[in-house]
């Protein structure tokens, strides 16, 4: 039987190639959002997904991608993934999910250093929004000074903003309709970005850096 570490290793390299296949067929050769949601599984969010998922996923299509850091899909079963350090997600669209904490860790460190504390995560439920632009030819530029971020609604901790189908609709109103939109719809969750010129010297020029983000994700659902 594999080692917890192989299998962690496996998970990665397959959410990689998935990832990047992704993003290259949807935004090749123009600019893109990366956009997180750093949730755990007993937030309304998560709940919400498990019901509502099929529709987000048929409503996002092939305009943007929402990603689940610490989540991912599999086939083998309860147990194996229980040995793996995973748990269990969902009954309905996500019932074939599953977390894995150290996955969650490593990303929310990941993007919190390579934004310089722009972002930190908050204990909750967080959006976190990232731009980035992929040429016709070259390697993708993320502009890490961009990020925002912001809670979710979530009962628990007492955040009230937007629901996680509130965000859903309004981001990809925003993108479908080319509104341009610093915030991408979804403003009653995050800050408006800084301004420009004080992002200029802070763009990360990284071989594979979507790649990179994709090895410490747990998985995607949302858009792909």
């Amino acid at each position: 039987m594999a080692s917890s570490q192989e299998t962690s290793s496996a998970i990665r390299a397959q959410i990689q190639q998935d990832y990047e296949e992704s993003v290259g067929a949807t935004w090749r050769g123009g600019p893109f959002v990366l956009a997180f949601l750093f949730a755990h599984p007993d937030c309304d969010a998560m709940r919400m997904l498990d019901v509502r998922g099929e529709y987000f996923d048929h409503r996002t299509g092939d305009t943007w991608d929402l990603f689940f850091p610490g989540y991912y899909r599999s086939t083998e079963g309860g147990r194996f993934e229980a040995e793996a350090g995973a748990r269990p997600v969902g009954r309905a669209f996500a019932r074939d999910w599953y977390f894995h904490p150290r996955e969650f860790n490593e990303l929310r460190h990941h993007i919190e250093r390579s934004s310089m504390g722009r972002w930190e995560y908050s204990g909750a439920t967080d959006l976190v929004l990232v731009n980035g632009y992929l040429p016709e030819r070259g390697e993708p530029t993320i502009d890490w000074a961009s990020t925002i971020s912001g809670q979710v609604t979530d009962r628990a901790t007492g955040a009230r903003t937007l629901t996680l189908a509130e965000v859903v609709e309004r981001m990809t109103r925003d993108l479908e309709a080319a509104l341009e939109d610093p915030t991408y719809g979804v403003g009653a969750v995050t800050q408006v970005p800084p301004p420009l010129q004080d992002r200029a010297t802070v763009r990360d020029f990284m071989v594979n850096a979507l790649g990179g983000i994709a090895a410490a994700l747990g998985a995607k659902a949302i858009g792909i």
